[in-house]
C-alpha cells in the first residue's frame, strides 16, 4: 500500500504518481507530508505538451485548512492544478480521493503518458517503429499503475538492442554462433560488447532487474523501479544517437573535404 517515493517533491506527487496508488495517511508523518504537498503554492518544472518544451508551472490551488482539519474532516474528492507560465490555458488538472485513512490520485488530465510520451519522441528513429511503440506502451502502462506489464515492454526493447548487435556480427568469420546462442544474456553482452553502447555493457544488470520484475517483483516494486530502468535504457539510446550523429558528421566532413580536394586538384 505504501510508496513514499512520490512524496519527495510536488512534481513527483502531483504529476508523476500513478493513478490509484494508495497512500496510507493513518501515519501522522505521512499525513503531514501529503498535506504539505497538497497545500504547496510554489512552482514546478515540467514538460508542457502544448508548448512542446520544458516550462515552469504555477499552482492554481492552495488549501487553506489546518493539518488537523485536513486530516480528520476534509475528506472526499479533491482537485489541484498547475498552469504553464507561458500560457495559463495550458493546464494540468489532478483529481484525488481522500478518506481519514487513505489518499489516492484518481484522475489526471492530460494523463501522465500524455506529457511523458512526447519527450520520448527523440528516440523514434533510433528505435524504429515497432520498438518505439513498445517504449511508449511501457510508459503508458506505468502511468496507469501497471508495473509488471510495463517491464515486459522494456525487456523486449533491451533484448532487441542485443539482437540488433548480434545480427551485425553473426555471419562474420570466426564468430562462434553456437556458443553465443547457449550463453546467458550477461555473457551475450560481453561477447558483443564492441558493438554495444558502453553504458549498456557497464549496466547489463538492467536485464536482470527487468527479468525479476516479470517473475518475482510485485506491481508496486515494478512501479518503483520503472523510472531508473527507463532512464538507463534512455541513456543507452542516447549513446546510439550520439554515435549515429558522429558517423553522419564524419561522412559529411569527408565528402566536403573530398569535394574541396577535387576542386584544388583541378587548378593544377
Amino acid at each position: 500500500m505504501q510508496n513514499n517515493k512520490y512524496l519527495n517533491s510536488p512534481k513527483e506527487f502531483h504529476l508523476e504518481m500513478p493513478l490509484y496508488l494508495v497512500i496510507d495517511i493513518e501515519n501522522m508523518n505521512i499525513s503531514e507530508q501529503v498535506y504539505e504537498l497538497m497545500t504547496y503554492s510554489g512552482t514546478i518544472d515540467a514538460y508542457c505538451i502544448w508548448c512542446d518544451k520544458e516550462s515552469v508551472f504555477n499552482t492554481n490551488r492552495c488549501y487553506r485548512s489546518t493539518l488537523s482539519t485536513w486530516k480528520y474532516a476534509d475528506n472526499g474528492i479533491k482537485t489541484n492544478s498547475y498552469y504553464c507560465s507561458r500560457n495559463s490555458s495550458h493546464e494540468y488538472i489532478i483529481y484525488y480521493r481522500k478518506t481519514e485513512k487513505t489518499f489516492q490520485k484518481i484522475g489526471q488530465f492530460p494523463s501522465i503518458a500524455d506529457f511523458q510520451i512526447p519527450q520520448a519522441q527523440k528516440y523514434r528513429d533510433v528505435l524504429g517503429k515497432q520498438m518505439y511503440q513498445e517504449f511508449t506502451k511501457a510508459i503508458g502502462l506505468k502511468a496507469h499503475g501497471i508495473g509488471v506489464g510495463s517491464f515486459v515492454y522494456l525487456r523486449r526493447i533491451f533484448e532487441k538492442l542485443i539482437a540488433e548487435a548480434y545480427e551485425q556480427t553473426k555471419s562474420k568469420n570466426g564468430f562462434d554462433n553456437e556458443n553465443y546462442i547457449k550463453s546467458r544474456m550477461d555473457e551475450k553482452i560481453k561477447i558483443l560488447e564492441e558493438l554495444l553502447p558502453p553504458f549498456l555493457v557497464e549496466n547489463r544488470k538492467i536485464y536482470s532487474i527487468l527479468s525479476k520484475g516479470l517473475h518475482e517483483l510485485s506491481e508496486e516494486e515494478c512501479l518503483e523501479y520503472f523510472e531508473p530502468v527507463k532512464i538507463g535504457i534512455e541513456q543507452i539510446l542516447d549513446e546510439k544517437i550520439e554515435k549515429a550523429e558522429k558517423l553522419k558528421k564524419a561522412k559529411a566532413a569527408r565528402d566536403a573535404i573530398q569535394g574541396v580536394s577535387e576542386k584544388v586538384s583541378s587548378k593544377k
